[in-house]
């Protein structure tokens, strides 16, 4: 019979006589953190659950198959971590596109389809930012760290539409 990672840290910790204040000293995290582990509200992260294996003398094979939800929680992090590393590049190039449209004075009239083209580029960009900030938003909603919305992201965005529209008509006023 299976037990759930919630009750064997509770058991273990019962054991070794130990109050959820003594184990959170030992592995340096708060009493509430231990508290939330051992009713199931959160799971601990890799680092203390490598720490709580050593001090119950478990494996920790045993701990990860018992609390398979564990291994489910740790590669939702891992994919937001990665979805907020991707949201860099379109970003970067977003700035670069928009230097090179506003800044034509000093690098050089761009042809009517040149600027046309890094417009569509910037646009297509704001929509991969888009599906980034949405996915980012879905998976934050997963683990219970949701956020309105993505403050950055939304600037972001409200300022290349401002700026876009801005170029476009600088550009055809002159």
């Amino acid at each position: 019979m299976t037990m759930e990672l919630n009750l064997i840290l509770k058991q273990e910790r019962q054991k070794l006589h130990l109050t959820q204040e003594q184990l959170a000293e030992k592995i340096f995290v708060s009493p509430k953190t231990v508290s939330n582990w051992e009713t199931g509200k959160t799971f601990p992260d890799i680092e203390s659950l490598i720490k709580l294996a050593q001090l119950y003398h478990l494996s920790l094979d045993k701990l990860l198959v018992e609390g398979s939800d564990i291994v489910k929680d740790i590669e939702k992090k891992t994919r937001l971590t990665s979805l907020k590393k991707y949201m860099w590049g379109p970003n970067i190039l977003n700035l670069i596109l928009i230097i090179m449209v506003s800044q034509q004075q000093f690098l050089g009239k761009l042809s009517l389809l040149s600027t046309v083209l890094l417009l569509i580029s910037i646009v297509l960009n704001g929509i991969t930012l888009l599906f980034f900030s949405k996915e980012i938003h879905y998976e934050e909603r997963q683990q219970e760290v949701y956020k309105p919305f993505n403050k950055p992201t939304t600037r972001l965005l409200i300022f290349t539409i401002i700026f876009v529209g801005a170029i476009v008509i600088g550009y055809f006023i002159h």
